[in-house]
């Protein structure tokens, strides 16, 4: 008897700490209009996410392509774009298969979606990739393998990396567009001393930009995550500090 309870008790923990894990990566404290259009933005709905442009047509030549980090929901990173888009640049969030892409034949079919976007309307736009935790690895992953080669005939313009180690596995070192490392330095999961122990594989131009006080999960709106600290900041504080770094790359690589 002692063992069926044992047994029941741990696979109810174990389903218990799924289920909290799950909850912990949706969305949470997202303005409910940040997804539909207004005058200002135009918000666009499309198999590989969501767009947002300024509803008076008039962007800049140049926007944001920005990839969620593993599990999180991707509307999580929604207000952030839609502040891309005020300063009137177009901003996309592309979902990851399956939220996470972890099979190769997923991250192809990221890396597709990525190059559609980057060569629509005739390659005419200067793209910044960019990419939370996760989505800063496969971003970094992609301008190792499609991002710089002849075979690419639009590569992005910039590359930004948000709350992640990566690259760690590979180097960009030799690459010659705009790279921008942004870390909070309450960052519980991706810790500012391990990204500077892979800066070897980052090239001589990148730029390092500190958030004071920000943490892992205050890069999006989502809940929690295992192993992050707390945040010395608001979310509203750290995302308008994120908004602030990816403007400045935006205003220098438009076309």
């Amino acid at each position: 008897m002692w063992k069926r309870v044992l047994r029941i008790v741990w696979i109810g923990a174990g389903l218990s700490f799924s289920a909290w894990m799950v909850l912990g990566f949706q969305a949470t404290g997202v303005p409910g209009e940040v997804l539909r259009s207004n005058g200002q933005v135009e918000v666009t709905a499309h198999g590989k996410g969501w767009e947002f442009r300024k509803s008076d047509g008039e962007s800049q030549a140049a926007g944001v392509i920005f990839l969620p980090g593993g599990m999180v929901d991707p509307v999580a990173y929604a207000p952030l774009l839609r502040n891309i888009a005020l300063a009137g640049y177009r901003a996309h969030v592309v979902t990851l298969p399956w939220r996470f892409a972890c099979t190769d034949g997923q991250v192809q079919e990221l890396f597709a979606a990525i190059e559609s976007l980057l060569l629509a309307e005739g390659g005419k736009t200067a793209w910044i990739l960019a990419g939370h935790s996760r989505g800063g690895m496969l971003a970094s992953r992609f301008v190792h393998e499609r991002g710089t080669t002849a075979a690419a005939a639009q590569p992005p313009a910039g590359l930004a990396l948000i709350g992640t180690t990566h690259p760690r596995d590979f180097s960009l070192a030799e690459i010659e567009m705009a790279v921008t490392k942004i870390y909070g330095t309450r960052d519980g999961i991706a810790s500012y001393a391990a990204m500077r122990a892979n800066a070897q594989f980052l090239p001589a131009q990148t730029r390092w930009a500190g958030i004071e006080g920000g943490n892992h999960v205050q890069f999006g709106y989502y809940r929690h995550q295992l192993g992050d600290d707390t945040a010395t900041i608001s979310r509203t504080e750290q995302q308008t500090a994120v908004r602030d770094e990816l403007l400045r790359m935006l205003s220098a690589v438009r076309r």
